[in-house]
Parts: structure tokens; sequence; C-alpha cells
């Protein structure tokens, strides 16, 4: 008996872990938000931005649980009357759109101070009023975002917040059914050097070329050599390079002084290459080149030495 006992729980728990669904599936709010939000910063440190959560004084330890309660994964294990459900619908379509709307404020706002600080190299003390308002509105998005989290224990009983709580400190679960039919993605490396091919190598080819007089550009293995020995650190090398692509200037440059007299300034490729492709080149870039065993001439002034 008590082995049938046994086996029937594992099976609901096997059924319930293997068809839990999220209480909703994202729809165009998502694309709404990725949109409004913008690229990304070239000095923004993680591969991807979180919009609008990434804007809020208090961004990582606390949990942003309306999401959480409606497309996690798992949400179904809430068990929402259809009241809550509305209810934390109706609260979803008014913070959500409130709180993006003053993120791409900060944004705009932090992007003018590092323009002014590392561009344009502006005194200091010149920038403290616009970081007091950068600081004013991320306390207000987290006042509010403390009011958010109260209101939602308001609307779901004790056990359903505790329920809730265990889905925002883990991570969803793959699920089995979906693993076995999804196709797999197309590798990143794989990618970048598509991308590569077809956006880069007519000017920067990837090993040193035969015939010099007919050379655009410098071979990617010493621009990547420069490259590295100016940012080391593959987040900055990546943003460095996302930001050098479309707004080229010989301030920045990190190549030899003869090479931009030889071969000229390279030309904007705004227009031509998307930053999620840059974000791939680049990173493909890094990881791969320079080869090892390269060895070049020398290398000229550079930034962040």
């Amino acid at each position: 008996m008590k082995k049938i006992t046994l086996l029937t729980t594992l099976t609901v728990t096997l059924a319930t872990s293997l068809f839990a669904q999220p209480n909703m599936q994202m729809g165009e709010g998502a694309k709404k938000l990725a949109k409004m939000a913008g690229e990304k910063s070239p000095y923004y440190r993680a591969s991807k931005e979180a919009f609008p959560k990434d804007y809020f004084m208090v961004n990582q330890n606390l949990p942003f649980l309306v999401g959480v309660s409606l497309f996690h994964p798992n949400s179904d294990q809430l068990k929402l009357t259809k009241e809550q459900l509305d209810k934390l619908v109706q609260m979803k379509n008014t913070t959500v759109p409130a709180a993006a709307k003053v993120a791409k404020q900060i944004k705009t706002m932090e992007l003018e101070l590092a323009k002014a600080m590392i561009e344009e190299n502006k005194e200091p003390k010149t920038q403290y009023a616009l970081v007091e308002k950068i600081s004013k509105l991320r306390t207000d998005l987290t006042k509010a975002h403390l009011d958010c989290i109260y209101n939602i224990q308001k609307v779901l009983s004790p056990e359903q917040f505790k329920t809730l709580i265990t889905l925002a400190t883990q991570k969803p679960k793959v699920k089995k059914a979906e693993a076995k039919v999804a196709a797999p993605a197309p590798k990143e490396e794989s990618k970048g050097k598509a991308l590569f091919e077809q956006k880069c190598v007519a000017c920067h080819t990837l090993s040193r070329p035969t015939d010099m007089s007919k050379v655009m550009a410098p071979a990617l293995n010493g621009v990547m050599r420069h490259l590295k020995m100016s940012y080391s650190d593959k987040d900055k090398a990546v943003a460095f390079i996302k930001d050098y692509v479309v707004n080229p200037s010989e301030s920045k440059a990190i190549c030899m002084p003869n090479k931009i007299k030889r071969f000229g300034l390279m030309p904007s490729q705004k227009g031509a290459v998307t930053p999620e492709e840059l974000e791939i080149i680049a990173t493909w870039m890094f990881d791969n080149y320079p080869e090892k065993g390269f060895v070049g001439m020398g290398h000229g002034r550079g930034m962040n030495k």
C-alpha cells in the first residue's frame, strides 16, 4: 500500500512539474518596453539590459513580483482566482508603463552624465545637480516598488505569497516536453564569424593578405592585438567595438598612428550593422582573435593604458 501511495505521489508531482505553465503569456508589452528602452549604452557592463528594472535604486535585491506572479513558467502554482488574476493584471497595466516612463528619463540622464564626464571632460561639480536628479528618480521608483510588493501581499493569501516568493528566488526549470522538441539554437561563435564575413571582411581580412597593395584596413589579428592591449576586460572591449564602429574618431583609435595615416579613419557603419549584430560580432572577435602565435609589430597610442 505504501508503494502505491508513493508511486501516486511521484506521478502527480512529475505531472505538475511537466505541465506547469504561466498564468499569462508574454504579449506585445515586452516588445514595447524594448523599443522604449532604445539602444544600450556603450558603457553598460552587462550583456543584456533589463529595462526598466535596471533603473530602480534597489534593482537586484528586491524581486519584481507582478511579473513573477503572471509570467513565471510555474506561476500557475499560485492557483489564482479570477478576481486575483484581474487585480494583478490591472496592477501590471498601471505600474509597468509608469515605471518605464521614469526609467527612460533616468537612462537619458545617465547617458548625459556619461557623455559629460567621459567625452566632454566636464568638471565633476558641474554634474552634481544631475546626479541628484537621477538619485531622486531612482528613489521614487524604488518607493513605488515597495508599494507594489505590499499591494500584492494584500491580493494574495499568506500561502500564495509564500509560493510566490519561492518562485521569485528559484530559476525556472525547463519543461522536459519542451526540451525534447525545441530546435537547437545556432552557436554564437558560428553566428559571429558569419556576420563578420558578411559585414566586415571586405575591409578587415581574417589573415595577413598576400597582396598588400589591395589592403583597405588592418587585418583582424592586428586590430584585436592592439585592442586587447588597451582593453583586456571583455565587456569593456566589446563596448568599445560597438561604440567605435558607429562613432569612430581619431581620439578613440587604438591602432598605431601610421595605420590611420595609411588607411584613413574608419568610416561609420551606422545603419549597416545593428546593435545586436555588433554585440555578436564583437564577442566573437574577442573570443577568437588574435590567433594563437600571432606576433604584431608593436603597440601605438591607445586608450585606457
